[in-house]
């Protein structure tokens, strides 16, 4: 950068990889990073070993032509290499484009095109599963990350291995503004093809200020974090950043499971978590779970209503901990709304859906279909407004207008707010099941579900009906060693719910079909099941 352009530029400037350089000089010899590698090897980074990582790996990327308002995409799980990759983009003024490791090939390739990325970094791991659509993806350059040794790197491929060894560790002098984009993470394209999400270095900064507030997340300097959700989702970024970016000692995990992060919270004694309830849920099944859990200060649970019953438990084992229940967007840099509690008594009028106020960079309203405030307790569309709102979603204007139409971000998703202020989630309203003339949440259907004492998860949806237009369907799976028959939950449900709620059917499964952080994927279950009614799915 010119001299005098980039005093003045580094002078006052909202830029994520400050951040990093000014952790370093703070906090030097703190642990910032731990991985449990694959291998069994535990690599572990200070501050300043971090920042000067991230420094080589960005002055790596500059001397392959890697310049300001370029993408580069990585195709991985959770590695440091990745994080490196992340911040180093960001320190140069480009941006990130990471690849869904479950998307289909033609997905893949959308999201490489799509974002016009100068490179594609893949893990030596998953090189096989891509094999298919890289000789289709004409003009991108190959990066290879050595994660677990399962493959050598190809010949003419860049390695950042060799970044690591042999790039200045200087920090790189580049003109950024808050308003350029620090990262691109595509949607897992419910509605169509994966969207990108562009959020800003702007937006991080006012996602960090949100989360550190202890109203809200309450994330800390002093916390030692685990990163279970990988860094392909806007979330697993968000997640492991805002930690980074407040100071403080993040454990990465390669894969989440639940052996693997007992052991890593009795290991490092870790404070602050975010998971959803599936895995929170599997955590109560390892054995002395009672003593594992005593380092934890916070646990956030996302992605689904906290299921009465796993809290009640939780209670049992460990009343230490405080819950937060949270709802969150990619659009909304990862925030949303979040409340904490301890105990169930502190949630509003008991009600699981509760998920507390938005963050403090938001201001919500619950509108109708024609954009006005919804009175005080009714449901309606959640729309957001505030510096942690995306700055769009990367070459869809036709989307970008819809979703901010009047001024705000309207999220699909469903909630109604009561006359203290408190948010409760009602449903995504592509998941309001729609059945005789009646808009049926699939959220509160669940709860209901879930107190059944033998039902260990659940989920509900609509399929199509020729009377009823959808018809409720719900999918259990029941808790070990019981046997759930579909005349006693129709029963259950015909108990505690009008009758136009009670389920149709009835589908008592073994597994659902999940994302990478085991959110029921609701979008599959519709299709394997759309032809219940007709009696063809069984």
């Amino acid at each position: 950068m010119g001299s005098e352009t980039g005093k003045s530029n580094i002078l006052r400037r909202f830029a994520l990889g400050d951040t990093l350089r000014r952790n370093a000089k703070r906090l030097r010899n703190k642990t910032a990073l731990i991985f449990p590698s694959p291998g069994g090897e535990v690599i572990q980074y200070t501050w300043d070993e971090f920042n000067r990582a991230v420094n080589r790996v960005a002055n790596g990327l500059l001397s392959l032509d890697i310049k300001k308002g370029d993408k580069v995409s990585i195709y991985s799980l959770n590695s440091p290499q990745f994080l490196f990759l992340i911040y180093g983009l960001t320190k140069i003024g480009a941006s990130v484009t990471p690849v869904n490791v479950t998307f289909t090939d033609d997905e893949v390739k959308f999201v490489v095109t799509n974002s016009e990325a100068k490179m594609l970094f893949i893990e030596d791991t998953l090189i096989d599963r891509v094999k298919n659509v890289l000789p289709g993806l004409q003009g991108v350059r190959f990066g290879y990350m050595r994660v677990t040794g399962m493959k050598e790197k190809p010949d003419g491929w860049v390695d950042i291995a060799e970044m690591l060894r042999t790039s200045s560790d200087e920090e790189p002098e580049v003109v950024i503004d808050a308003d350029d984009v620090a990262t691109v993470t595509y949607t897992s394209g419910t509605e169509a093809l994966p969207k990108g999400v562009m959020l800003t270095h702007g937006n991080y900064y006012a996602a960090a200020s949100s989360v550190q507030a202890g109203n809200y997340l309450d994330v800390r300097e002093n916390d030692i974090g685990l990163q279970a959700l990988p860094l392909f989702y806007t979330g697993g970024i968000a997640v492991a950043t805002f930690s980074l970016m407040l100071g403080g000692t993040l454990v990465l995990l390669y894969m989440p499971d639940a052996a693997t992060i007992a052991n890593l919270i009795r290991t490092y004694h870790t404070t602050y978590t975010v998971l959803p309830p599936t895995l929170y849920t599997r955590l109560l099944q390892v054995p002395g779970i009672e003593d594992v859990a005593k380092p934890l200060r916070r646990c956030v649970s996302f992605g689904a209503t906290i299921p009465k019953q796993m809290i009640v438990n939780w209670i049992s084992v460990a009343p230490h901990i405080e819950w937060v229940s949270l709802y969150a967007s990619s659009e909304l840099s990862a925030l949303g709304t979040a409340g904490s509690f301890k105990t169930i008594d502190e949630i509003p009028d008991g009600d699981m859906n509760w998920v507390g106020r938005p963050a403090p960079a938001l201001e919500l309203r619950i509108v109708d279909i024609n954009n006005n405030d919804v009175p005080v307790g009714e449901a309606g569309e959640m729309v957001f407004r505030g510096p942690a709102v995306m700055k769009g979603y990367y070459k869809n204007e036709e989307k970008n207008r819809d979703i901010f139409a009047g001024g705000w971000f309207h999220s699909g998703d469903v909630g109604r707010i009561n006359k203290e202020g408190e948010v409760f989630f009602v449903d995504r309203i592509k998941d309001m099941v729609k059945s005789g003339g009646e808009n049926i949440p699939s959220a509160g259907i669940e709860f209901v579900v879930s107190t059944y004492p033998k039902v260990a998860e659940c989920a509900a949806f609509g399929v199509p009906h020729p009377d009823w237009m959808e018809a409720l369907t719900v999918a259990i799976i029941p808790k070990q060693g019981e046997t759930i028959e579909e005349s006693e939950i129709i029963e259950y449900c015909k108990a505690k719910l009008p009758k136009f709620k009670v389920p149709k059917y009835v589908l008592i499964i073994n597994e659902f079909p999940r994302n990478p952080t085991g959110k029921i994927l609701k979008k599959e279950l519709r299709k394997i099941y759309k032809d219940i009614a007709s009696g063809k799915k069984q």
